[in-house]
């Protein structure tokens, strides 16, 4: 079985809320779930927040929204994200991350990565999030093993390895890379206000468009590029370089 971990809480430092924020008519999350909807390699889903009262609002739409959730560890997200595979009996035997600020993604690069973690033989596969040649930020997708994940869990004692679920990992297993578009190379996560901006911009272009590509997405850009200078000084991977930067010992 594959199960796809979406991680998402409301205490963005930077943008507080934004999982819960507006995209054109619909809640980000409500984005990002409609737009991975649509893939071939079949997967449960389920919501991993955290137990701050703040991420009622996460849970409440979970059951809105017929969801499953998780609420596990504010700051120790490797646990969390294990906690949550041990709600599924059997377990499952592959992890699909997805982060919940990634609201332009798509179930067609979710298949891409799935298909290629298989082909490779590899442990962990990931289109993005490992730099400098394979980044594609905001359609970021990590496949691994259960395994390779509760080995992890185990014998990880860093707060980057804890707090960022995948870097102890891609140290530890066989690893590949391989981007859905060669021509990627944008900033498209959501972190910050001007960053939400810009995917309500995407959104607003590619309306009559629903089940918009990675490829559309090139091309928009490559006709309109003033809608990156919406967001230009936003920074990939900012909050996984602070953890490196203030990494420690904490199990």
């Amino acid at each position: 079985m594959n199960l796809i971990i979406i991680q998402a809480r409301m205490g963005s430092s930077r943008l507080p809320g934004k999982v819960l924020m507006d995209i054109e008519g619909k809640l980000l999350l409500e984005r990002l779930i409609s737009r991975i909807a649509p893939r071939k390699n079949e997967a449960d889903l389920i919501i991993a927040t955290t137990t701050l009262p703040e991420d009622d609002a996460i849970e409440q739409f979970c059951k809105s929204h017929g969801v499953a959730c998780y609420r596990g560890s504010d700051w120790d997200v490797l646990d969390r994200f294990y906690q949550a595979a041990q709600q599924y009996h059997p377990l499952p035997d592959h992890i699909i991350r997805i982060c919940a600020d990634n609201p332009l993604h798509s179930g067609k690069v979710v298949d891409f990565v799935v298909d290629q973690y298989f082909a490779s033989g590899a442990e962990y596969c990931s289109n993005s999030n490992h730099e400098p040649n394979y980044l594609e930020d905001g359609f970021d997708t990590e496949v691994f093993s259960y395994n390779a994940l509760e080995k992890a869990w185990k014998e990880a004692k860093l707060l980057s390895d804890r707090e960022h679920v995948c870097p102890y990992i891609k140290k530890t297993v066989k690893c590949f890379w391989k981007k859905a578009h060669p021509e990627y190379q944008f900033k498209l996560s959501v972190d910050t206000i001007m960053d939400l901006n810009a995917v309500r911009t995407i959104f607003r272009e590619l309306e009559n468009k629903p089940d918009f590509s990675i490829e559309e997405v090139v091309q928009l850009l490559k006709r309109k590029p003033e809608i990156l200078e919406i967001n230009k000084e936003s920074e990939i991977n900012s909050g996984l370089k602070k953890s490196l930067n203030e990494d420690r010992i904490v199990k």
